[in-house]
């Protein structure tokens, strides 16, 4: 441990000397030097570590960043400042995050994914409204509730025009550094749909206080979706709803129909996000009242503004009569999925005290039990759900009901295929795995709303997680305008873990492979080491897969060997360029029909094999074959004499 510790010590000194160690030689370490020294007033000390960062962080940036010497010194500080922070942001992020769990624990249920939201959101408040003075204490302060309230006034409440103190703040800083562009029709849109849409984007991106005008636009025209209007309160009829009481300060609806509870959120709480009451795939009216046998009530609070917590909930009343609520936050305790006492209820939404006998469970009828009994167990017959259990609305409720798994039906790829676009979107919505051939059916709609719900757990999966689904989602078109940090973020993981003495691609499960068919053979060759000196691709699959080595591949000039089975039809006609090749194994190729005559050039060659492909006999080059001592069976024994040999590094 003591030797661990002087080593630490020793590389941390050098980080914060001249010492630094670079891949750059020195020679160009002092062109470098020279060059900067003439754009800034940096010392030489400063000027180095900044060039050491940049070969450091090199591999993470984009093709066109990676040359140095293309870059002004100022250039090179942002690139490195940007890295920086985004490792920085992430670590101290994922480190608050422990430490608040680690208060809360024991006290609080605690929610991993839902902290880490409220904390980034937290300082999203925190380093832009300057005016909110309870941001001034330590996040951990707040226990996860509070946290959660505090981030709800931000976050969930707008006023009619889709306005907050975040949304304002967000519009007047950019204001301020892009003068020219509109407030109105280019800033303002994009900073309500930042706010409103925030559980979009993905949480390692940097705060809004830390992006330029340009990163913001990018950031929230990629994650967010500009087509929909959640602000105004739309004129919507509510008049075959029945009411369980109303007075000047509270009403109470009692809808009885899935159509009744979205027109109550339509007219009254268009921002509220109860899976009860939304439109489309996301709503799950039939499993809380058929499934569970709750009995929904919407309570409007006349007296408070629209963007507070309790000026809208729902109350679910069980057939014991215990009430669960769902508030503004839609959240943890308030989230319509914890048991609550009455006091409770009373303690949040003070008019509801005395009316407690107008929240009654209603138990399922006797033709309501029926049906979802018929559901639950009903199962298909045939590929076309539709048309067997008579449209849309029944196979929305046998889905709810049933929660069919297609992934591993029989003909389920057909069956989710015949599912129009809205039922699709259901099944997404319920939670469900889709198979590979399932994504390959999805309607043009149902994609994207697939990828809404997919990419940011892709974001953060790494290669080795990835599986066959995830690859179609990756390779889908609705996901290119991720696909550049997705390849920056798979070459980080790969660049650094390749062992230049074994580097492997066996298709399709490992990430090498995987890299390769999303991104291509070429860009996979690109991260391997110079000086590989083993290399082997295999296709492990059932398919007949083709994937040919290109002619690029023969700048490893230290390859001495070389496996491929399964996998090629063709060798690279420059081949003989690799002079340190001593063993190639070719097997089960019967597609690879021809040898590139500069093989005979690879004068280390003593082993070399064709079993199972399509080369005929007899069909090396004059200048290899005079020299093969063993023949049999597309198996060949070479030995070239040694006056030929000794440039090569590796022999028998």
């Amino acid at each position: 441990m003591e030797l661990i510790n002087l080593l630490s010590k020793v590389v941390k000194e050098n980080l914060n000397t001249k010492k630094i160690l670079l891949e750059y030689p020195e020679s160009t370490v002092k062109k470098l030097v020279d060059k900067f020294s003439k754009e800034t007033e940096d010392s030489e000390e400063d000027i180095r570590k900044n060039i050491a960062d940049f070969e450091r962080f090199k591999a993470a940036f984009d093709n066109e960043d990676k040359d140095i010497f293309r870059h002004n010194y100022e250039k090179i500080k942002q690139l490195i400042a940007d890295k920086s922070t985004k490792q920085k942001s992430k670590k101290d992020l994922d480190e608050l995050v422990q430490d608040y769990i680690a208060n809360w624990r024991g006290k609080f249920q605690v929610d991993l994914q839902l902290t880490k939201v409220n904390i980034k959101k937290f300082f999203e408040v925190k380093t832009l409204v300057k005016k909110a003075k309870a941001f001034s204490k330590d996040v951990i302060s707040f226990n996860p509730t509070e946290l959660n309230e505090l981030i709800g006034q931000y976050f969930s409440r707008f006023d009619r025009n889709g306005n907050n103190e975040l949304v304002v703040a967000i519009t007047e800083k950019y204001h301020k550094e892009v003068p020219d562009e509109d407030p109105l029709t280019v800033i303002l849109p994009r900073a309500q749909r930042y706010v409103a849409q925030y559980d979009a984007i993905p949480l390692r991106t940097k705060l809004v206080a830390f992006m330029n005008f340009e990163e913001f636009e990018h950031v929230v025209d990629g994650y967010t979706k500009m087509d929909e209007d959640e602000y105004s309160l739309p004129q919507v009829d509510t008049s075959d709803v029945d009411v369980a009481y109303e007075d000047d300060d509270i009403l109470i609806f009692a809808p009885d129909q899935k159509h009744k509870c979205i027109n109550i959120r339509k007219k009254f709480a268009p921002d509220r996000g109860w899976c009860t009451s939304w439109e489309g795939s996301r709503n799950y009216y039939y499993n809380y009242r058929l499934n569970q046998n709750l009995t929904l009530y919407y309570v409007i609070n006349k007296n408070l503004p629209t963007s507070d917590l309790n000026y809208a909930s729902v109350i679910l009343v069980d057939r014991y009569g215990e009430m669960r609520l769902a508030d503004g936050s839609n959240s943890g305790r308030y989230s319509g999925g914890t048991v609550i006492p009455w006091r409770e209820i009373v303690g949040k939404i003070p008019y509801l005290d005395g009316k407690q006998q107008y929240f009654v469970g209603k138990p399922l009828t006797d033709e309501d039990q029926a049906k979802m009994q018929k559901y639950k167990a009903y199962q298909l017959q045939t590929t076309d759900p539709l048309t067997e259990l008579g449209g849309p609305q029944e196979v929305e409720l046998w889905m709810e009901l049933r929660s069919p798994d297609f992934k591993n039906m029989s003909q389920g790829d057909q069956i989710f295929g015949n599912l129009p676009e809205e039922l699709q979107k259901k099944y997404i919505g319920l939670g469900s795995e889709l198979s590979a051939g399932m994504v390959r059916v999805l309607t043009p709609s149902a994609m994207s709303y697939y990828v809404s719900k997919k990419k940011e757990k892709l974001l953060v999966k790494s290669l080795k997680e990835l599986s066959e689904n995830d690859m179609e989602v990756v390779l889908s078109k609705e996901m290119r305008p991720y696909l550049r940090q997705l390849r920056v973020k798979y070459e980080e993981e790969l660049e650094g873990g390749f062992d230049p003495g074994q580097v492997k691609l066996e298709y399709p499960n490992d990430a090498n492979s995987k890299f390769a068919r999303m991104f291509g053979i070429e860009r996979l060759f690109e991260l391997l080491p110079e000086d590989m000196t083993f290399f082997q691709m295999e296709n492990k699959s059932k398919d007949d897969i083709i994937i040919n080595l290109p002619d690029s591949f023969t700048r490893f000039k230290d390859l001495e060997i070389l496996v491929l089975e399964k996998i090629i039809d063709k060798l690279p006609e420059n081949i003989g360029e690799l002079e340190q090749l001593s063993f190639v194994n070719i097997t089960n190729c019967p597609k690879l029909t021809k040898v590139p005559q500069s093989i005979e050039n690879c004068r280390c060659l003593e082993f070399l094999s064709f079993e199972g492909s399509g080369v005929p006999e007899n069909s090396l080059p004059s200048g290899m074959a005079k020299y093969v001592t063993s023949e049999e069976q597309d198996i060949y024994e070479i030995a070239y004499p040694p006056e030929m040999k000794q440039h090569c590094k590796m022999s028998s």
